[in-house]
């Protein structure tokens, strides 16, 4: 009997290797499947990364001999349906925004291997050379190109980020594996049974349009928007507003030279662009955007590439307006149908073996450049107030044979002006009493010496 009972009391032997193995294998695909479910249920439906991609896909078995890569300021400057009826070519673009170029060149990978495409467009400005890549950016593309594509060819767009060693020794590679942890859906439960439903029942166009009601899509994964810049508040949309001036840095010249290097390998020609943004926004940047920009030309001009700056056009071949542009940084839509057909111009030059170097000036030009801004792009006023005075400087955003003069007036809270402080003159900065109740808005009216127009720019200072 007490050896029955030790027989049965006896302690088991270790769980074999297999069991092990098997355990482990179930927990991961609980895991697997949990964040599945949350990722539809939370990760937002209808980005502009999921259009593009989805869009793709169904492009499999079409002729795409050009693809347009890069950041929003790509995504928004080149409409491929311009470009194509200009230059009888088939385009596609597979920018997104905020786009680093370590995905670019997974998209240019991408297009070559797909569809021996024969033209790259890079499109890219002073941000994507002097920062890194953004965390939501990374993980919304790559997320979105898995969902299209076979579970063997998403599995190694998964394992490439993750070996990436900006992911691997970094909390990023989390947010590749659990994307709904950094972009979720707002609202609580309707927003979550709204973004199901969409799931369910819409398009990622259509999705991406409710979402989004100022954008509308095109064709040929471009879609825009209809804002209008508002250059009253230009202090605020300068991108050095957002981040601070910093050199181009090694990295990213290094995956621009792995850019480049793809390209060459596979007879690809390269066109790398800086996209159009208003001259304000380019002016602020100083002596750094000729000095960084030029490190970046000589890198794609050195390596038979091509390189333009559309800043740099002269007015005489792109003249672009306010008008034109949705924000600080972007075209939209009537910008960019503008911008492409003198782009689709350039590439004709190109084409045909001319030079078209003359439709630009270069950064050894810089100082004809400057002098070439014969407008005022916008003007700002800044204010610090001490011992109950203001005192206020404008700063306007011109080219230097510009003269400019400024009237500055008081304003009440609803931005109606109601005495003026300094009648026209050439002097930028005014001092006035700050009121009791600290409550002080100063408005700048800014235009060219000796003209006669109520204002040509403006803007408005306010102590609250």
């Amino acid at each position: 009997m007490s050896s029955r009972k030790t027989e049965e009391h006896a302690p088991q032997g270790p769980r074999s290797a297999l069991r092990r193995i098997v355990e482990t294998l179930v927990v991961v695909a609980i895991v697997v499947g949990i964040d599945v479910l949350l990722t539809y249920a939370l990760f937002p439906y209808g980005s502009l990364s999921e259009v593009v991609w989805s869009e793709y896909s169904a492009a499999a078995d079409q002729d795409i001999d050009a693809v347009i890569v890069g950041s929003s300021t790509a995504q928004r400057s080149f409409d491929p349906n311009v470009l194509d009826d200009e230059l009888g070519t088939s385009s596609f673009t597979l920018a997104s925004p905020a786009q680093p170029l370590s995905l670019s060149y997974l998209a240019v990978s991408e297009a070559i291997a797909d569809h021996k495409v024969s033209r790259v467009i890079l499109g890219l400005d002073y941000e994507t050379m002097s920062l890194g890549a953004g965390d939501n950016s990374s993980v919304s593309y790559i997320q979105a190109k898995a969902s299209y594509e076979s579970l063997p060819k998403a599995l190694c767009d998964y394992a490439g980020m993750l070996t990436d060693p900006e992911f691997f020794f970094d909390a990023k590679c989390l947010d590749l594996l659990f994307p709904w942890t950094i972009l979720h859906v707002k609202g609580g439960l309707s927003g979550i049974a709204s973004n199901i439903e969409q799931r369910m029942t819409m398009t990622p166009i259509d999705a991406a349009e409710v979402r989004e009601p100022a954008y509308s899509y095109v064709g040929k994964g471009y879609g825009n928007y209809e804002y209008l810049l508002d250059t009253t508040k230009a202090k605020s949309l300068m991108s050095t507003t957002s981040h601070p001036i910093g050199d181009f840095t090694d990295d990213n010249m290094a995956m621009m030279q792995k850019i480049i290097d793809l390209c060459r390998e596979n007879n690809v020609q390269l066109v790398v662009v800086v996209t159009p943004r208003p001259a304000f926004n380019v002016l602020n940047y100083g002596n750094a955007y000729p000095e960084q920009m030029t490190r970046m030309r000589n890198l794609v001009e050195s390596s038979g590439c091509v390189f333009l700056d559309a800043n740099l056009l002269k007015r005489s071949h792109y003249a672009p307006t306010a008008e034109d542009f949705g924000d600080g940084e972007h075209l939209n839509a009537a910008g960019a149908e503008e911008f492409s057909a003198v782009f689709a111009e350039y590439l004709q030059q190109l084409d045909a073996g001319e030079d078209a170097s003359e439709m630009s000036y270069s950064y050894e030009d810089w100082s004809d450049y400057l002098a070439s801004i014969d407008y005022i792009s916008a003007v700002t006023l800044d204010g610090s107030v001490e011992n109950g005075v203001a005192t206020l400087e404008a700063t306007p955003y011109t080219g230097t044979s510009m003269q400019v003069e400024y009237q500055f007036c008081l304003c009440d809270e609803g931005g109606n002006v109601t005495s003026v402080l300094q009648d026209w003159s050439p002097n930028a900065t005014v001092t006035c009493e700050v009121p009791a109740d600290g409550s002080l808005s100063v408005r700048v009216n800014a235009r060219q010496v000796g003209s006669n127009i109520e204002y040509e720019q403006y803007c408005v200072w306010s102590s609250s």
